[in-house]
């Protein structure tokens, strides 16, 4: 328990940067907010995504009064202020709530998944095409498995189907869902 408070304590003391989110609305007002939900969504597909930077450290301003009253240039001391980089726009195009990466990282797993199964069916029916090197048990046992890994890659199949069909509706390039 006292390592749970501790970690709370020490991670809630970290400063979070997060993503800004930016868009133009028909009469050209640009709106900012940190949540994507809080974008409409006829304006999500041009989004902008700004990446947050850690604010700029404070500069120390000092004014010296001479006697007599008289003030001579304020002396401006930067003290710890390292070179903060100006907010880095990255244009993320964004569709239906995802960014290309995370569309492009979901069909690459789906691909991935279909491979790894066909490679594991190929497999299966090279063993059942030489059924005299095994008992019967070995056979039947091998003829469950090729109608599981066929159940599963036609549900690996169909849901590939179904992400293409919903990447196109939110307007993911066609490079990407190929």
């Amino acid at each position: 328990m006292r390592y749970l408070c501790a970690v709370l304590l020490l991670t809630s003391a970290v400063p979070s940067f997060a993503d800004i989110y930016k868009w133009v609305d028909e009469r050209g007002v640009v709106s900012y907010t940190e949540d994507l939900g809080k974008v409409p969504v006829k304006y999500r597909k041009k989004v902008t995504v700004i990446t947050d930077a850690p604010p700029p450290a404070a500069e120390v301003t000092e004014t010296v009064v001479e006697q007599g009253g008289k003030q001579k240039k304020p002396v401006v001391e930067q003290k710890d202020v390292q070179k903060t980089p100006v907010l880095k726009q990255e244009k993320k195009t964004v569709y239906g709530g995802k960014d290309e990466a995370a569309w492009k990282a979901e069909f690459d797993k789906l691909r991935s998944d279909i491979k790894v199964y066909e490679g594991e069916l190929a497999e299966r029916k090279a063993k059942i095409a030489n059924p005299g090197t095994m008992s019967r048990g070995e056979y039947l046992g091998l003829q469950t498995e090729v109608k599981r890994i066929d159940e599963k890659l036609a549900d690996l199949n169909g849901k590939l189907n179904a992400l293409k069909e919903s990447a196109q509706k939110a307007g993911v390039p066609a490079e990407l869902r190929k």
